[in-house]
């Protein structure tokens, strides 16, 4: 006798398996990751131009401590000529003096030193005539159209002020635009950090001329 069964088993559809669509950037994600870049990119830029800037300053500060310290050490080795003083009396002018307003140095190519006492026997004055010529190229050639004032003696204390061009000190004129700032002039009030970065009214100096003042006694 044959009995028919009923399989109790159902079978299961088949699963369909979901596919993921990979989808790449559209227009829009690519126009906003570039214009991030950009603006990164621009602060970047503006970063490295404030170094520059800073950069600039910070030789020209560095070569104005070695210049001063070379002058100082000159006359320190040539006092016989450096004026006035108390040991011996003398009252003759001094031989290292400049007092040539800041446009006269510009025109004038510093002179050529001769003789030259580094290699031939020079008296006191050639000495002077000599040290002053190589310490004015030596301006020239370390800071930015670099000029010089030196007034005093070795009884009184020398006065140095080394002056050097600097396209980045800037100010807003009266229609805000950048314009180069307007030199400040030494005044008898002024003290400390002025007093040091002022200009002597003797050079003349221009809009954007730096000024660094030393005082010595050999």
């Amino acid at each position: 006798m044959q009995v028919n069964t009923i399989s109790t088993h159902r079978r299961l559809p088949k699963r369909k398996f979901a596919t993921r669509r990979v989808a790449g950037f559209t227009l829009v994600e690519v126009l906003v990751s570039m214009v991030i870049l950009s603006i990164g990119l621009l602060g970047i830029a503006g970063l490295q131009v404030g170094v520059a800037k800073y950069k600039v300053n910070s030789w020209a500060r560095a070569a104005v401590s070695g210049l001063y310290s070379d002058f100082a050490d000159r006359v320190r080795m040539n006092t016989d000529v450096a004026g006035a003083n108390f040991i011996t009396g003398v009252t003759s002018t001094s031989q290292y003096v400049l007092n040539s307003t800041w446009a006269a140095q510009q025109g004038a190519t510093p002179a050529t030193p001769s003789p030259n006492c580094e290699t031939a026997v020079c008296t006191a004055t050639e000495r002077a005539t000599y040290d002053m010529a190589v310490w004015r190229q030596l301006i020239r050639s370390k800071l930015p159209q670099g000029a010089a004032l030196v007034s005093g003696d070795r009884r009184d204390s020398f006065q140095v002020t080394l002056m050097w061009f600097d396209k980045e000190m800037t100010e807003k004129d009266s229609n805000s635009e950048l314009v180069l700032a307007t030199t400040t002039t030494c005044t008898a009030s002024m003290t400390g950090m002025a007093r040091q970065s002022c200009c002597p009214a003797v050079a003349s100096a221009p809009a954007g001329v730096r000024c660094a003042n030393f005082t010595f006694i050999p």
